[in-house]
């Protein structure tokens, strides 16, 4: 398993790539990276949903190249930052998903970085997945209440105050019961903790590290190069 700091810094260069002024063959290949992550770390399923969508917005957004329309000119304004947003909330998936809170906790701890930022990041891991449970769960309540398919395009404000309003309600729920948890482990103490993750550089580490640099070094190119 890598090591959650050489994580973080490929997660910086590709949301650098993605949501910067890089364009053409650099975002095709972050693209291609974050896919490649992905497949190697979570199921088949997700990475398939981010590549059909990834080549949907990239051909829409490659239209107005060759057809001068208002509306095409339109979608593909719309769709060239779908692909950038997808790339960027995918690659922010895969960290979260691929990386558990005590070794992140740990990693950031031996970094010395400051309290302020390991608990609000320690804290957003264990919210993010339960939320997003949740969510599923009211989904599903709704759906076999009979709110789903075409309810939901004919009433889309009533169907999603349905959605959000016990979202929110929950999220309140979880985020108390969070902070019970978090100072019952001792989170918030001025006391630095014993690491007893075992962090340590390995080859995956430094195959991480070279992306990072070599996606740093292709978009200052590409820079340089207009």
């Amino acid at each position: 398993m890598a090591d959650p700091r050489s994580k973080f810094v490929l997660l910086l260069a590709v949301n650098a790539i993605a949501m910067g002024n890089s364009n053409g063959w650099l975002i095709a290949a972050t693209s291609v990276l974050v896919g490649c992550l992905l497949v190697a770390d979570l199921r088949p399923g997700t990475a398939l949903s981010y590549a059909a969508l990834v080549a949907a917005s990239a051909v829409i957004a490659e239209l107005p190249h060759h057809f001068v329309n208002g509306l095409v000119v339109g979608l593909g304004v719309i769709f060239h930052w779908i692909l950038r947003f997808t790339v960027s909330l995918a690659m922010g998936g895969w960290f979260i998903l691929s990386t558990r809170v005590g070794d992140l906790v740990a990693a950031m701890t031996a970094a010395r970085l400051p309290r302020t930022l390991i608990i609000p990041l320690a804290v957003l891991f264990r919210f993010l997945p339960m939320a997003i449970d949740e969510a599923r769960g009211v989904i599903e309540a709704m759906a076999l209440r009979g709110y789903r398919g075409s309810y939901l395009w004919r009433h889309p404000i009533t169907a999603m105050e349905k959605l959000v309003v016990p979202v929110l309600t929950a999220s309140a729920r979880t985020a108390d019961e969070l902070s019970a948890a978090a100072l019952i482990r001792g989170l918030g103490s001025t006391r630095r903790p014993t690491i007893v993750a075992d962090l340590h550089f390995r080859w995956i580490d430094a195959v991480f590290l070279t992306l990072a640099l070599g996606l740093a070094g292709a978009a200052m190119t590409q820079a340089v190069m207009r």
